[in-house]
């Protein structure tokens, strides 16, 4: 009989755990409709907002553990819940000086941007599900969990859910039935599983529909946003245009430059080199994405084979330059990085976890190999040698150029680029621009004999001649700072 009493009490214990999933269920749905009710969220169709405050450049900091480069800036957003569709429109002005990071930095003109997220855009901080509205439309529309906290000494409640059968969303509801938090992860290739946490506080009543008038969002760790929202308008007319979809297509193309070194073009931005030595090659420059690197990788094999690549020239932790690190980890390459980003990269970079965007590391991992620059890091087979250098600048703390002196061709990121035509943000006449004067400055200290220079944005092997004709007879002078937003 002892077996009987078994089933039944395994059978009470499992009817009790379906009772408690489909409470917890109504409980949040009860939940998730009390701040339907509180914010406005039924029947509001669409929404426009406006402020002002500041931005952030993600992932283009001074140094990778301070916060990105800030910018004043004046931002807007429309968003038609029912498409599915959101438009951002963000102003720029320069905020630091002098100016620290990237991000364009210095600006000397205002800086527009647009961006248009669809249900197809990539998982990031613009998503729709991370709006108090959009949140609460995606967590009716799913199966969400409950769950209690507390934030800065306050109860919360916190709905769950899953969005796009990928990513978790939780949602941080007040005892006023108002969200204030919302916390999401994405996949980063410098990052890994990365948090973003956005805060909305002190809604107001705007015609029926509550909305926050202070948000902010941190990413990585650190803000991309700060917003005083001074306008909102629910249900105004909109129309959001989806853009056509992008091709994701990674491409590397050769170029030789001398014989033994190649400059490899393509897509996305930025260029890199290939330097050939007698037992090995080198790659100088990473990518803003795991494929580009590796078609990097693909066209040095093609134009040199048989020799492997031992080492990856990084030259700074900047988001558009580090993001193919990892790949050269697996292909088995010593990276030559500069010493600040030791703990960065071995901590973070290397340890994150990686259950969103795996990566070739991740599958199949490998022990990393760094060299750590400080100023100066020499690799030589006795007939060829390139000369690595740290450049003090603003543009990053941890920046390294490389030098071939039998070429006297310098291989540059950032601190000097050449696009072939104006640009809105280039120095108006009779100022320089301080980090080409910084560059200039350190390789007249170092007396290196430069006369050709291989950028990693823009054009692609230039005259010397173009930096020491920018910096003749200009004045170095960071742009004025606008008056300062809140």
């Amino acid at each position: 009989m002892l077996w009987k009493k078994g089933l039944i009490v395994a059978g009470l214990v499992a009817l009790l755990s379906w009772f408690g999933g489909v409470g917890a269920l109504q409980d949040s749905r009860s939940v998730i409709a009390k701040v339907a009710s509180t914010i406005g969220a039924t029947g509001l169709k669409t929404i426009r907002y406006s402020g002002t405050g500041f931005v952030y450049n993600f992932g283009q900091n001074y140094r990778p553990d301070v916060p990105y480069p800030k910018f004043n800036a004046t931002y807007s957003r429309a968003v038609d819940y029912e498409k599915g569709l959101s438009r951002e429109e963000t102003v720029r002005t320069q905020f630091e000086n002098p100016p620290r990071g990237g991000g364009g930095q210095p600006l000397y003109n205002e800086a527009r941007a647009a961006a248009v997220v669809t249900e197809n855009s990539a998982w990031g901080g613009g998503a729709l599900a991370l709006t108090p509205h959009g949140w609460v439309n995606a967590a009716m529309n799913a199966k969400p969990t409950l769950s209690s906290a507390r934030v800065d000494g306050k109860p919360m409640t916190v709905v769950s859910f899953t969005s796009r059968e990928k990513y978790k969303v939780s949602g941080y509801v007040s005892q006023q039935n108002v969200l204030e938090r919302v916390e999401t992860w994405t996949g980063n290739p410098i990052l890994g599983d990365m948090l973003i946490e956005t805060t909305y506080a002190d809604y107001r009543d705007f015609g029926g529909v509550k909305f926050p008038t202070r948000i902010v969002q941190k990413q990585g760790g650190f803000p991309t946003l700060e917003l005083t929202v001074r306008d909102v308008q629910p249900n105004a007319p909109v129309n959001i245009q989806a853009p056509a979809p992008a091709p994701q297509v990674s491409r590397a193309e050769g170029e030789k430059v001398a014989d033994g070194i190649w400059h490899l073009a393509g897509t996305p931005d930025p260029n890199s080199q290939v330097v050939e030595f007698k037992d090995y090659l080198v790659i100088v420059e990473s990518s803003v994405t795991e494929g580009r690197a590796l078609a990097n990788i693909e066209e040095a094999k093609r134009l040199v084979p048989n020799k492997p690549i031992r080492y990856h020239v990084n030259s700074h932790h900047h988001s558009d330059h580090a993001a193919g690190v990892r790949a050269f980890v697996a292909e088995g390459s010593t990276i030559i990085t500069h010493e600040i980003n030791k703990r960065f990269y071995e901590q973070i970079m290397l340890k994150s976890p990686r259950t969103l965007l795996p990566d070739r590391l991740s599958q199949k991992p490998k022990p990393a190999n760094f060299v750590y620059v400080k100023d100066k890091y020499v690799l030589t087979d006795g007939d060829r040698r390139l000369e690595i250098y740290h450049v003090p600048n603003g543009h990053t703390a941890n920046l390294l150029m490389s030098y071939v002196p039998q070429e006297k061709l310098l291989l540059i990121t950032d601190i000097f680029n050449d696009f072939g035509e104006p640009r809105p943000n280039d120095p108006p006449a009779g100022v320089v621009s301080p980090y080409y004067a910084a560059l200039g400055e350190h390789i007249k200290q170092l007396k290196l004999d430069v006369e050709r220079m291989a950028p990693s944005h823009g054009r692609r092997v230039l005259p010397a001649e173009r930096l020491w004709k920018a910096l003749e007879g200009k004045v170095q002078a960071p742009p004025p700072s606008p008056p300062k937003t809140n």
